[in-house]
């Protein structure tokens, strides 16, 4: 797609404008608040519906139908349309947006189809590029640099899908370490209830076949919780909430052991020492393990992370003894995982006596010592999940220290109560708790191996998802690397001939990395100039929507992007876009209007394919100058017999135009420090240089015996003397100390003739077949001819 025709109405600060590009690049200077942003706005609400400066940081309050119409203007007058070229269609299409109804397109309705992928590419911003935006490819982090490129590729949605991929595996972490959390805790009740310290599913079915037996039961081979009574019969009903003697006692001798046990006090003790250790070191072992074995995979002359030089033998060893140190580190935080888990069965453990002690105490209604017993479970319990949890930090166990005297009252108080229990009524209640101890054991198994099984796919579908989308992103930006690092080679020339570079994929962000003059590879921002950081912005903004425009959009919006790159780099940035994207239409706007000539000498821009804006007023927007053609306009005035306004164009025109023509063939010029040259300046310059290379360019044709080149420069000599001749006449019509009321004397007729001359001065200094303006080709230092673009002018100025 590229526009044939704009027309702006109450739009920002813009009242009325009409642009003609034809399909062609364009260009819009002006100085800073003469509109020019809001010709870009302009476009960019025609795409998309919205204006992409006023969205992002720190335009909360910025809203598209208060702020984007002129500020005297209604929604409904204000309005973009354009004549755009579509491949598909042979006729140019017109399309219109209105502020009252921003999100719809207007337009014939056969076209709605054509025009959807130009806009869904639009929507991400391709098509324009911003001061603003060039730090967000070059010198920002990787996360803002992947979300800028990505978004540019529209491949935003790899990164969502990689959010929600890590909340799913977070989540079913999570999930999973609750439910192993609980299926140790269904152990340690089924080890209280057996009288182990470890879970041993034999062990356990001897348990439960020696108390079927006293029972008169059969021996069962599988241990499951439905079977686990199969066969036998209860003994006597006693009531529903008896004490059996026999349990409680094993309970109460359970928890007398639990005040600094000697086997939890060693643990805990160990684990402190290597807490302790290791946390004096603030940055996690595992993460700088992990990215010290990365390094040494990547060791060379400089170090990978942070590209300072190194000898290489010294970097590996430096990295092995680290590796060593940090290996002991990996096999400490084992050991504490061991430790905590081993901590955490035999509270446990305690836990499962405790929470039976407390049962068979509020059966026999005791209040004295139960709160404390209950201070004491919570105390447990918070140990306990701080060890499920990877948060302990090896404090002491809690202690109960009147553990025996409050349970030997508990135990009276019981044997008063209930007295001794059959063997058979204690086999009983054995099997009865251990029953609901195996169901809550096999429901957690269930469970655990579900969770696991979960982990384990988001585990693998994490893993494969970023092994794809680094293969995938790679090389594609591998592919986008290759074009920036040609077109920043083309910029830069022989200064950069070897440079080089590294886009690639870094976690969730892009790592990119710069060659620096054979030094190493390093962050833009690190040893690169401003300048040269604005260029590569360019060069990688430019090889990104190349790779993106799918044939379907073909406009690229340059708005102002030549803030700090030096004056040299902004010619070959001409070359640039003419030689290596001759396909696209270009806009551009600066306020630079030396770069805005070389555009235009340099053949970006064509003469008539620029304005300029300047004297922005609120009640009628910015002046218009349409500083190329400037023919056309004069005629213009001449025909309102506006003698002052054409004279002005012209005495503008011209010095546009020789400042220019002095540039292109390198004329000198008595410089000012204020940089305003006038006519006069300019004219003087040109006209001597002009003389002297036609001059040297007779010699170089006599001195090759080349007469038909030499009658022709003859000829060329011979009509320019008289165009000279007659400028130096009519120049004074043009002259800026001319006062305004001296005009008034002056009528159309006698300014058509200065007119004219102008016109054939004009004529001397360009290619009457292409039309572009002459210049100077150097070897080294030594002149070497006198050319137009497209080779019809082509003196030779190196004689024989």
């Amino acid at each position: 797609m590229r526009i044939q025709e704009l027309e702006i109405c109450n739009f920002r600060g813009i009242k009325e404008l009409k642009l003609e590009p034809n399909g062609n690049n364009f260009l819009i200077s002006g100085p800073n608040g003469s509109g020019k942003s809001a010709i870009v706005d302009a476009v960019d609400f025609l795409l998309t519906g919205d204006v992409s400066r006023m969205k992002g940081p720190g335009t909360k309050d910025i809203k598209l139908k208060e702020h984007a119409p002129h500020i005297k203007a209604d929604l409904k007058d204000c309005w973009v349309k354009a004549k755009v070229e579509i491949p598909e269609v042979t006729e140019p299409v017109e399309i219109k947006r209105v502020m009252d109804k921003p999100r719809k397109l207007v337009c014939d309705d056969e076209y709605l189809s054509v025009l959807e992928p130009i806009q869904e590419l639009a929507s991400r911003g391709q098509h324009v590029l911003t001061r603003r935006e060039i730090l967000n490819y070059v010198t920002s982090d990787a996360g803002t640099r992947a979300k800028q490129i990505q978004n540019l590729l529209k491949i935003d949605e790899v990164e969502v899908t990689r959010k929600k991929l890590v909340k799913v595996r977070s989540t079913l972490r999570n999930e999973f370490n609750n439910v192993e959390g609980n299926l140790n805790t269904s152990k340690a009740h089924i080890n209280a209830t057996v009288g182990v310290d470890t879970f041993n599913e034999d062990v356990i079915l001897n348990f439960v076949n020696e108390n079927r037996g006293v029972l008169g039961g059969e021996a069962l081979t599988l241990l499951d919780s439905a079977s686990v009574k199969d066969g036998v019969k209860s003994p006597a009903l006693l009531a529903e909430d008896t004490i059996n003697l026999e349990l409680l006692e094993k309970d109460l001798e359970n928890l007398q052991g639990a005040d600094f046990a000697d086997e939890m006090e060693v643990l805990r003790v160990e684990f402190k020492q290597l807490y302790d250790k290791i946390s004096s070191d603030k940055s996690s072992p595992a993460d700088r393990l992990q990215l010290t074995q990365l390094g040494l995979k990547l060791t060379g002359d400089a170090c990978p992370l942070c590209d300072t030089p190194w000898d290489g033998d010294e970097l590996e060893s430096h990295l092995k003894t680290k590796l060593d140190h940090l290996r002991e580190t990996q096999s400490d935080l084992k050991r504490m995982k061991q430790l905590a888990s081993e901590l955490s069965d035999q509270v446990k453990n305690k836990l499962s006596s405790l929470v039976e002690v407390l049962k068979a105490s509020s059966v026999l209604k005791l209040d004295r010592g139960v709160h404390a017993l209950e201070v004491y479970k919570e105390d447990l319990e918070r140990i306990d999940t701080s060890l499920d949890g990877d948060d302990y930090s090896g404090e002491p166990i809690p202690t109960f220290t009147d553990m025996e005297e409050v349970g030997a009252k508990i135990y009276q108080v019981a044997v008063d109560c209930y007295g001794a229990p059959s063997p058979e009524q204690t086999a009983w209640d054995k099997l009865n708790r251990l029953e609901e101890n195996l169901k809550y054991y096999e429901e957690n198994i269930i469970l655990y191996e579900k969770a696991k099984k979960a982990r384990e796919n988001a585990e693998v579908l994490y893993d494969t998802f970023i092994e794809s989308r680094n293969q995938v992103l790679d090389a594609l930006y591998t592919e986008v690397k290759d074009r920036f690092v040609e077109l920043y080679r083309q910029l830069h020339g022989t200064d950069e001939s070897n440079f080089d570079a590294v886009l690639a994929s870094e976690g969730a962000g892009v790592d990119l990395k710069v060659q620096f003059h054979g030094e190493g590879k390093h962050p833009p921002h690190a040893l690169h100039s401003e300048g040269h950081q604005d260029s590569m912005g360019i060069c990688l903004y430019l090889a990104l929507a190349e790779r993106l425009t799918q044939g379907y959009i073909d406009l690229i919006i340059l708005d102002d992007v030549m803030m700090s790159v030096d004056a040299p780099h902004r010619r070959q940035i001409c070359h640039l876009l003419a030689d290596f994207f001759k396909g696209k239409q270009f806009f551009i706007t600066t306020h630079d209007q030396t770069w805005a000539r070389q555009l235009q000498s340099e053949g970006v821009i064509k003469s008539k394919n620029r304005v300029e804006l300047s004297n922005w007023t609120i009640q009628d927007g910015p002046r218009i100058n349409y500083i190329g053609d400037i023919w056309g306009p004069i005629e213009k005035d001449l025909k309102r017999n506006d003698v002052p306004a054409a004279a002005a164009k012209l005495r503008r025109g011209s010095e546009e135009y020789f400042s220019l023509v002095c540039s292109a063939l390198q004329a000198p010029v008595k410089f000012k420090f204020s940089g305003q040259y006038e006519f006069g300046d300019l004219l003087s310059g040109a006209q001597s240089t002009y003389n002297k290379h036609l001059k040297r360019a007779k010699t170089a044709a006599r001195s090759w015996e080349n007469y038909q080149e030499l009658e022709k420069l003859t000829e060329i000599e011979k009509y320019s003397k008289k165009v000279f001749g007659r400028i130096n006449i009519e120049r004074w019509a043009v002259n800026p100390a001319v006062h305004f009321n001296e005009w008034t004397d002056f009528t159309t007729q006698d300014f058509k003739p200065v007119m004219i001359s102008f016109q054939d001065l004009f004529s001397l200094f360009q290619c009457d077949n292409c039309g572009k303006i002459l210049h100077l080709t150097m070897n080294g230092r030594n002149p070497e001819s006198i050319k137009c673009n497209c080779g019809s002018v082509n003196w030779n100025l190196k004689a024989k």
